[in-house]
């Protein structure tokens, strides 16, 4: 059954009998009642109070590992006060904490590459980054799911830190194109159009601040304990073998 996190009352229909919730709903690509105010400040708590009042078990949430209090994207910090809400709120549960999504970065690099020749760069494109697949934190959810929570959280990051220009590399390999050059989007060029597009694209404006930290901020995650117990995470050329970029037309 649907639910609204703007509409407790449907959150309880939707919850009705479960004993545990997996929690994946983000604003980062939203605005306004569907941006972070709305899903992380607003629709996240009352989650938790439906959750509260109907004994859940287990509430898995999936956070972000760059959520921080002093962080300069206030989509990470809404996301920090999410976790907070969810440690204080006497709920079993459970937080897991991805860094950068294949899934997410890898189509938006291909674009440029199958369109353009060109490899997208942010900032300098030289800081390393671990890559985590979508299907390995699924993974990790999934068997946290079946057991009460315990109040455990973690980082997940994936089992090599590459760069951005090395990510774009890989894509090109595995599609046989050859890099013509790179687009590349200066820590300058992104903080001032940031600025300039807030106010017409919010969720644009977020992406290029988050792009900035992709650059300026450690973004390496050891997680060998986790995958220790859980199995190991892909690394991202056997995870663009099983999910090959789609070429679009414009090559």
């Amino acid at each position: 059954m649907a639910g609204d996190l703007h509409d407790p009352r449907s959150i309880e229909r939707a919850v009705a009998g479960a004993r545990t919730i997996i929690c994946t709903a983000h604003g980062g690509d939203g605005r306004g009642a569907h941006g972070p105010r709305g899903i992380e400040a607003a629709g996240i708590p009352s989650i938790i109070r439906v959750a509260q009042e109907t004994g859940v078990e287990h509430f898995i949430y999936l956070s972000t590992a760059s959520a921080r209090a002093d962080s300069p994207v206030e989509f990470f910090r809404l996301k920090y006060d999410a976790e907070r809400t969810l440690r204080a709120s006497g709920v079993p549960f459970s937080i897991l904490r991805p860094t950068h999504l294949m899934d997410t970065w890898v189509p938006m690099l291909t674009d440029s590459l199958t369109k353009k020749g060109k490899a997208l760069v942010l900032g300098s494109g030289t800081n390393p980054v671990s890559w985590v697949a979508g299907t390995d934190v699924a993974r990790v959810a999934a068997a946290l799911a079946v057991h009460p929570g315990e109040g455990w959280s973690a980082d997940l990051g994936g089992p090599e830190p590459l760069t951005l220009t090395q990510v774009n590399d890989l894509i090109a390999a595995s599609l046989g194109i050859r890099v013509k050059g790179h687009s590349t989007m200066s820590l300058g060029m992104l903080r001032t159009a940031s600025m300039v597009v807030r106010p017409l694209n919010p969720a644009l404006a977020r992406q290029m601040r988050m792009g900035v930290l992709l650059d300026t901020q450690a973004q390496i995650v050891d997680s060998a304990a986790v995958w220790n117990h859980y199995g190991p995470p892909l690394k991202l050329s056997a995870w663009l073998e099983h999910n090959r970029p789609v070429v679009t037309e414009g090559v």
